[in-house]
C-alpha cells in the first residue's frame, strides 16, 4: 500500500510530519507553488491543485512551512551580517587611504544590503506565496463547485499519490569562506633580500629612538649636554618605553660633582 511512502521525517523545526508531506512542506518553503510542491512531493498531477491547497491548510503542515522558511531567513541573516562586516572593513580602510570613491561605493552596498535604499521589488517568500495562492485557489474553487456539480458523470476515484519523492535539502548549503592564499615560498636570493630590508629598517627604528632621546633630553634638560658626548650616552635616562626616568634614577655621573 502507500504506507511506505508516509514513513516519518525527522526535522529541526519539532514539527514531524510523513515523508510526503514533509517533501510538500520544504518545495513550499523554496518558493514553488502549491500545485508544483504537490506535484513534486509525488501527489497525482490532475488533483495537485485541490491538494496542495488542503494540505496548507492543515496546521502541522503550514507551521513546517513557516519553520523552515524562518531558518532559512536566520541563516541568511547571517551570512549578511558577515558580508556587511567585510563591506565596512573595507571603507574604513578606504577611508584610511583617502579614497573617497571605494568609501562612498563600500557606503551605497551596506545600504543596499541592509535595505536602506530603494532596490527591485522584493519575490514574495515561500511562506506569503503560498498563503496568496491558497486564498486564490479556494476563491476559485468555490465559484466553480456549482458549475461543475451535475456536468459531468462520476468517475471512478483516482488515486491521490503516485510516486515516493526524494526529500529536498530543508536548508541550502553555507556559503563556505575562501581558504587562505598559501604563502609564497621566498628563493634563496629574495629571503636575504627580505632579510636585509628587516635589518635595515629595524637600524632606521634604533637610530630614531636614539634622536628622540637625545633632542628630548637636551630640551628638557640642557644642564646634561656637558654629560652627553654621544646620542647613545642619552639611553641611561630612558626606560625601556623611552620614557624619561625621574632625576634620582639618573645615572650618578650625570649629576654635577662637587669638584666644579
Amino acid at each position: 500500500m502507500l504506507q511506505s511512502a508516509e514513513t516519518s521525517a525527522e526535522s529541526p523545526s519539532h514539527v514531524h510530519l510523513p515523508h510526503r508531506q514533509e517533501a510538500f512542506a520544504r518545495h513550499v518553503a523554496a518558493g514553488r507553488t502549491l500545485t508544483d510542491a504537490a506535484r513534486l512531493a509525488g501527489y497525482a498531477w490532475d488533483s495537485a491543485r485541490q491538494t496542495g491547497s488542503r494540505l496548507m491548510k492543515e496546521p502541522q503542515i503550514a507551521a513546517r512551512v513557516a519553520g523552515i522558511a524562518h531558518a532559512k531567513e536566520d541563516q541568511r541573516q547571517g551570512e549578511l551580517d558577515e558580508l556587511v562586516a567585510g563591506l565596512k572593513r573595507v571603507m574604513i580602510d578606504a577611508m584610511e587611504r583617502k579614497n573617497d570613491f571605494a568609501t562612498l561605493r563600500a557606503i551605497d552596498m551596506i545600504a543596499r544590503l541592509r535595505g536602506l535604499t530603494p532596490t527591485t521589488a522584493k519575490r514574495s517568500g515561500g511562506v506569503e506565496a503560498a498563503l496568496e495562492e491558497m486564498h486564490r485557489l479556494s476563491g476559485e474553487d468555490e465559484e466553480t463547485a456549482g458549475e461543475e456539480a451535475g456536468l459531468e458523470p462520476d468517475l471512478p476515484d483516482s488515486p491521490e499519490t503516485v510516486f515516493d519523492p526524494p526529500m529536498p535539502p530543508e536548508l541550502p548549503q553555507p556559503v563556505e569562506p575562501a581558504p587562505a592564499p598559501a604563502p609564497d615560498r621566498l628563493s634563496p636570493a629574495q629571503a636575504r633580500a627580505a632579510a636585509r630590508a628587516a635589518a635595515q629598517q629595524a637600524a632606521r627604528a634604533e637610530a630614531e629612538r636614539r634622536i628622540f632621546r637625545y633632542e628630548h633630553l637636551m630640551a628638557h634638560h640642557p644642564e646634561l649636554s656637558p654629560r652627553i658626548e654621544e646620542l647613545s650616552d642619552a639611553r641611561a635616562y630612558f626606560d625601556d618605553f623611552d620614557t624619561l626616568l625621574p632625576p634620582e634614577l639618573w645615572p650618578e655621573q650625570a649629576q654635577p660633582s662637587d669638584a666644579e
